[in-house]
Parts: C-alpha cells; structure tokens; sequence
C-alpha cells in the first residue's frame, strides 16, 4: 500500500496521554492551596498519572489555579497543569495562564519556571497547529533548561520539537531532536519517555524509507516501554515492527507482531489500537488477493474511525484502503477480460480515493496527500482518462519531493511515461521512463543493503534475548543456591556447572548457527538480485533497444532526422546499460566465485571482441587457480581492470597481438595484459600516479587496484606496446 499506512501507526499517542505530555518535576513548596492538588497526583503516582480521571484532576487544578495568588506557586500550578493535559483535552485559556506564570516568573528570576512557561505556550502552540510560534517558544523553553542543566525537561523540549518537525514533513529534523532528546535522557537516567521516542525514531526512519533502521528503533522501543511497564508503547512498538515487516514482504513475522500487539489492545481496550492491527492485517491479505476477507477488516476499521475523538488521519487512511480493495477487483476483473464489471469497480475506487483525498488536504498530510494523488492518478489511466491521470501525477510528483519518498516518486515516473507514450511525446516518455528506472533503482539498492542490515538486527536481538535467557537462568540458580544452601550446596554447585556449561554449549551453537544462517540468507539474497536483474531490468532494456531501432529504420524512411538521432541516442544508452547490468548480475551471482569462472567470463569478453578487430588474442593461466575463490568485490574489480586493460588495446594501440596471463604466485594473484601496438609516452600521460588518457578508464584501473590492495604498473613506450601488470593479495 505505501505511505498511508503509516498514517494510523503514526498516531501520536506519546501526545494523547496524560503521562507522556509534559512530566516536568515538581519543586516542593509549602504552601497549602497546593495541598489538594499533591494529594491528588501522589495518591496514584506520578509514574501511573494516565490511571488519572483526567477531567477531575484538571478541574481542580484548575480551580486552585484561578484562586492562587500572583506568586512563584503559579508557576507549579501550571506544571501540574501541563502534567495532566492532553490536546483534546486542553483548556483554551492555558495560554493565558502561561503569560501570567511567565510574567511572575521573570520577575522572581525562576529560571526554571520561565522553561515551564514557555514550553507550555508551545505545547498549547502545537496542539493548534501553530507550528512556528510552537517552535519560537520551545528554543525560549531549550535555553532556560540549560542553563539550569535540566536534562529531563530539556529532552522534552527536543522531544516536542521533534513531534512538530514529524506533522510538518521534516523527518530528518525530528530525527535529529528525538536523538538529542534519547542522549539527555539517558545521561539523566530517565526512562518514562525512551521507549516512546525510539518509536517515533522507527516511524520518522520508516518515513524516509530506512526499515531496517526502523526494526531496530521499534525493538528498542519495546524493550525500554517493557522496563517501565508501558504497555501502551509496548503495543506500539510490536504494530511498528509488524508493519516494518510488512514493508519487507516478511508476512509471517508481520503478523506474529500484529498478533502480539491485538493481544495487548484487548486487555487495555483500547479500541483504536485493535483497529490499527486490523487495518495491516488487511493489508496483508490484499497482498495475498483476499480482497473479501481484507474488505471486512477495512470496513471493521473505519467503523471505529467514524466514532467521536477518533484521530483525524484514520477516516481518510480506511476510505484509502476500502478504495485499493476496489482497484484490486477491478484487475482482476479486467483480466479476465470483463471490461464492463471492471470500469465500475475503477469508478467506485476513484470515488473513495477522491473521499480519501478530500480528507488528507483537511488535515494537511502531506504524504497523504502525494499517495492519494497517485492512486487517482493510476486509476484515471485505467479509466483512459490519461489528462486527468497526468494533472494528478504531477501533483504527486510535487508532493513526493516535498517528503522525499522514492517509492512515490517511482510510480509517478513510470505511469507520466506511459501516459507521454500514448500520447505520443516520445522524448518526455523516455525522459520520465529513465527517472523511473533511476529511482527504482535507488531503491533496489536500498532494500537489498536493507535486506542485510535487517537479517544483522534480527541476529543481533536473538543474541540479546539469549543472553537475557542465559541470565535470568542464572538468576533463578542463584536464589535457589540462597533458599536451599544449608542444604544442598554441593547440588547447587554441581547444577551451576551444569547449566553453565549448558548455556555456553548453547550460546556458541546459537552463534553458529546464526552465522551459517545469514550466510545462506546473504547467498539467497544475491542470487535473487542477480534473477530480478536479468529477468526483470534486462528484458526491459532490451526492448527499448530493439523499438528504438525500428524507430529509427522508420523515421529514416520518411525523413524524420531529429526522431532518428533521438532514438539513436536511446538504442546507444540501452545497449550500453545492458553491458553494464550484464557485469552487475555477473559479479552478484553466488555461482561465480570461482576463478574457472572468472577466467570463462575474461575469454568470453575479449575474444569475440579482438576477432572483429583481426587481432589475435591468447589467455594463458596457471593450472593451480581452480582452488582460488574471490568474494564479490574483488571479482568485480578484478574483472573490470581486465576489461579496462583489453579494451584500451583493441581501441586505442592499432595491435595485431593480445596476450593475458593470469598467475598465483605465493598469496599473490598476477594478471598481466601487453600488447604489440603503437604504445604511448609514460611520462607525458603520468600526472600524480594517475594516468589521464582515454578519459576516466585508466583512472578507474588506479582506483579499482587500491580498491583490491594491489599493485598496478603500466609500461609503455611509442612503437613499442604497452605492458600492464596487477598484483593483489588472494586473502587480503
């Protein structure tokens, strides 16, 4: 689905509670009025102030407050105030009351409440939308708490600062201060908050794409909201990791953390929680094309979304899915060649995605808004509305850039190509067509750097959770060891060293195994890039080049020289990307690690090559390099300086005569290419050790031999040839 489905995940609980609001603490006062209120916020706790009946506790704060006299006790009183309110639960003269508190603090020169005051302007600021005053008062908050070195409540701070950043897009900036808020905390030791902010660290890298770096913010979140028994944050940081999964196509473990999650919405009834679980849940079923089964769990969802108080975001999220159920059905129909059944099916699609649109603008979502834009798109396009598809794509477009979000962008790219195709604009097809291919890539690359970032978290938590196993074992040994030592000490002692060795025996063997296992996970992971590659970009530009020639052959028979040159232009390019994904899939492949392959692959390259040039090239190898296995950056660098070396020959030296060995001489591999042609001046093209003919190829021998920690000579001499050498470690 995309982006809208971190709408609902991103619900700001963090804001709608009473506890994780504005816990600044307390400074004791004598004063009785205050009395009633302590009583009352220490008669359940701080710590468990959500427990609270909200509205009383904030009455009779507020009826103290009105009946306070003009001094320092105000101050308190609005701490207490800020402590227990929430946005839709705020009194609106709050502001009014920071400006009193303000007031009164300066004049008594109270550092500190003049921090409370400020933040609770903001606070009051961003619960209204009013971002830049919110973000004013918060610096003025920031710089009384440092001066006081009051990391709790400067960490509060950074961390509202970094909510206001989220609801305006910038997630690198909200990263930046969650991360600040993370390091005050932890300095202070102060743990309520951790496990919400590391949540909203997973949902603002989740945001800009990073899922593994959210999978491993989403664990730690859990963890810290377990140490304090936040099971609010607990819940939430299970539903991040099940979508995070999700995002990967981990189905299986998606669900597991859903699941875990629904468990913990149940026992809280916390009915907008098991709505959030419900909504994924269906998401993963229209994956799977139970378009029936996913339709009851959207129209379940949006049943609690239409209830009072529920948050803004959840309405147009559930009219966004209940609008993908509908675009599912119309494929299939359409597919099956009912044209008819699935224009209707398109029309009712477009008619929730408009609803869905509708509803984002009103609370100014941006990301929202760019998918939206997309979904309408797509669908006017198969409705062959293709004006109205591509006014709404490039309204995407704009969005999309906004928030930074490749996949968006991706989509947009391709469908404004096919659109520029049945049109018949073919330069801006093949303009939008390349940045599709280019974002898709990025993101290609991504994911799979992703992929394994993600299988080194996962292994990193089961060593955690081991040793947590391990420990409590040994925890539980010694309290039995304390009951019953007077009596079974040498039992004990005898059962420490058996478990110890159980454990160990354990933890190496868990060590091994994992080890064994990412290295499959890494070998599958490769040979899947290697697979979608070939089948999937390679067919693709394949194609460009075999239409671009008959354009061209067409374009040349009715005159048409600019349409000619254009596609020229395209067939060069494909082709030459073809090469280059050729050598790609080449060195990802698992399979050829070998150096028999790579020496099948150097052979493959350069005969066929020097043949339509009339020059004679010959291979020679040691017989001992059957044993010799080369990882995939050094295949690729070995390879590549070969073809480098050869192409260069056949080009540029006017030679009769190739000749390439290639040798293992003690750790060293030696791979030497000369040639009989026309040679060059060394001195002249030397500069720095970096060779500046033919462009950037002899350049990138140099980088590409540092690369493999080896050793690249190049001697030449005019009518004499040229001679080049590598020398790398095998192992190093």
């Amino acid at each position: 689905m995309g982006i809208s489905n971190l709408n609902e995940i991103l619900s700001k609980t963090v804001f709608n509670q009473s506890l994780r609001l504005n816990l600044f603490s307390i400074k004791p006062s004598d004063v009785r009025k205050l009395l009633i209120t302590f009583l009352i916020i220490s008669t359940v706790g701080l710590v468990n102030a959500q427990q609270i009946s909200s509205n009383i506790t904030r009455d009779s704060i507020l009826k103290i407050f009105e009946k306070a006299q003009s001094d320092i006790n105000k101050v308190n009183l609005l701490n207490e105030l800020t402590l227990v309110i929430s946005r839709s639960d705020m009194p609106n003269n709050l502001m009014q009351y920071a400006s009193e508190a303000l007031l009164i603090s300066q004049k008594e020169r109270y550092q500190k409440g003049i921090g409370i005051s400020y933040y609770a302007m903001g606070f009051y600021n961003y619960a209204k939308k009013n971002h830049i005053d919110a973000l004013s008062n918060l610096t003025q908050a920031q710089m009384q708490f440092d001066a006081i070195a009051d990391k709790q409540n400067g960490g509060r701070c950074k961390y509202l600062t970094a909510n206001i950043l989220f609801d305006k897009g910038d997630y690198a900036g909200s990263i930046k201060n969650c991360t600040d808020a993370l390091q005050l905390w932890q300095s202070s030791k102060y743990k309520t908050l951790i496990g919400a902010c590391c949540n909203d660290l997973a949902l603002s890298y989740a945001r800009m794409g990073n899922y593994s770096k959210g999978v491993e913010y989403a664990y730690k979140g859990f963890k810290a909201s377990e140490e304090v028994n936040d099971k609010k944050e607990m819940a939430q940081s299970l539903h991040l990791m099940g979508y995070l999964f999700y995002e990967f196509r981990n189905y299986e473990n998606a669900l597991k953390n859903f699941e875990a999650a629904s468990v913990i919405y149940k026992e809280m009834s916390d009915d907008l929680g098991f709505a959030r679980n419900n909504n994924m849940i269906g998401e993963i079923l229209l994956e799977q094309n139970k378009c029936s089964e996913a339709l009851q769990k959207f129209n379940a969802s949006l049943a609690i979304y239409n209830k009072p108080n529920a948050p803004a975001w959840g309405k147009p999220w559930g009219y966004s899915n209940l609008g993908s159920v509908y675009e599912k059905q119309g494929d299939s129909i359409m597919a099956a060649l009912s044209n008819t059944a699935a224009i209707t099916k398109y029309k009712e699609a477009l008619k929730t995605f408009l609803i869905s649109l509708h509803q984002f603008e009103q609370i100014k979502d941006p990301a929202g808004i760019a998918e939206q834009n997309i979904f309408i798109g797509k669908i006017f396009f198969k409705l062959g509305q293709v004006d109205n598809a591509k006014k709404y794509l490039q309204n995407a477009v704009s969005m999309a850039n906004v928030v930074g979000e490749k996949k968006n962008l991706a989509t947009c790219y391709l469908y404004l190509s096919k659109i520029d195709s049945t049109q018949g604009y073919i330069s801006n097809a093949y303009k939008h067509y390349k940045l599709y291919t280019a974002f898709k890539d990025s993101i290609y690359n991504l994911q799979s750097s992703q992929n394994l970032s993600l299988y080194k978290t996962q292994l990193d938590i089961e060593k955690k959770d081991h040793e947590i196993a391990l420990l409590a074992t040994e925890n539980k040994l010694q309290t039995a060891l304390a009951e019953k030592q007077s009596q079974r000490r040498n039992f004990a002692y005898v059962l420490a060293g058996l478990l110890l060795a159980a454990g160990t025996y354990g933890f190496f063997r868990f060590k091994k195994q994992s080890k064994i296992k990412g290295e499959q996970k890494l070998l599958k992971e490769r040979l899947a890039i290697s697979q979608d590659l070939h089948d999937n970009i390679g067919s693709t530009l394949s194609s460009i080049a075999v239409y671009s020639q008959v354009a061209k052959i067409h374009g040349e028979k009715y005159e048409q020289q600019n349409m000619s040159e254009l596609l020229e232009k395209i067939g060069t390019t494909s082709n030459e990307m073809i090469t280059e994904m050729n050598d790609i899939v080449w060195a990802i492949n698992p399979g050829n690690d070998s150096m028999e392959k790579i020496v099948l692959r150097m052979e493959s390259f350069a005969k066929p090559l020097a043949a339509a040039r009339n020059i004679h090239f010959d291979l020679q190898c040691d017989a001992n390099l059957s044993s010799i296995y080369l990882n995939m950056e050094k295949r690729k660098n070995f390879y590549l300086i070969f073809k480098e070396a050869v192409n260069n020959a056949i080009k540029y030296s006017g030679a009769t005569g190739i000749s390439t060995s290639i040798n293992k001489n003690a750790n060293y591999l030696l791979l030497t290419v000369n040639d009989n042609g026309v040679g060059f001046n060394i001195d002249i093209e030397m500069t720095d050790h970096k060779l500046s003919l033919s462009g950037n190829g002899l350049k990138n021998m140099y980088k590409r031999a540092e690369e493999l920690n080896g050793n690249l000579q190049i001697t030449s001499n005019p009518n004499s040839g040229t001679s080049i050498s590598l020398q790398i470690p095998i192992n190093g």
